[in-house]
């Protein structure tokens, strides 16, 4: 895991140095824009992932968001607004917004940190991997109700089954 690899890390450091680690680690190619700004991509299941990940100093803040490999066309907004309404309920922190404009979704979320201990290493992991996670994990249900022709609930009902076995 990669927390383990970073335990030496000042917990001072800038996180953006942490998640530069940690992108390095997963073989995710990136781009370091500045020293608080990361634009990175992750491969998950279904699409690829287009990150920014990026750090206010002052008010202590890391900010993330994951932006699907979808494009909505305008005609499809009304199918899509309630899916997202009924996937931000069962999210347990961040939320998904659809940028209107670009007909993109995305997973946004933050962190603020404690002024005195700072962001380590194991949380930059749990960061990164429980964002993959959940875009991964909802991925289907924006496939169902745009092209499969599902409603929100019969969407989210088929993304979520948890399969037991192998075929």
């Amino acid at each position: 895991m990669y927390a383990n690899k970073l335990n030496n890390k000042s917990k001072d450091e800038n996180p953006i140095d942490l998640l530069e680690d940690a992108l390095i680690n997963y073989n995710w190619p990136y781009n370091r824009t500045d020293s608080n700004t990361l634009f990175a991509e992750a491969k998950g299941n279904w699409c690829d992932y287009h990150l920014t990940l990026a750090w206010s100093q002052d008010r202590k803040l890391l900010q993330y968001s994951w932006l699907y490999n979808i494009k909505i066309n305008h005609d499809k907004y009304n199918l899509i607004y309630p899916l997202i309404n009924k996937i931000n309920l069962s999210l347990p922190n961040g939320h998904i917004e659809l940028w209107d404009e670009e007909g993109m979704i995305m997973y946004r979320n933050s962190e603020i940190t404690n002024r005195e201990i700072g962001i380590d290493p194991s949380e930059i992991d749990f960061i990164l991997s429980s964002c993959l996670k959940e875009c991964d994990k909802y991925y289907p249900a924006f496939q169902f109700v745009l092209w499969g022709k599902k409603s929100p609930v019969q969407a989210l009902e088929a993304s979520l089954l948890d399969i037991q076995g192998e075929a």
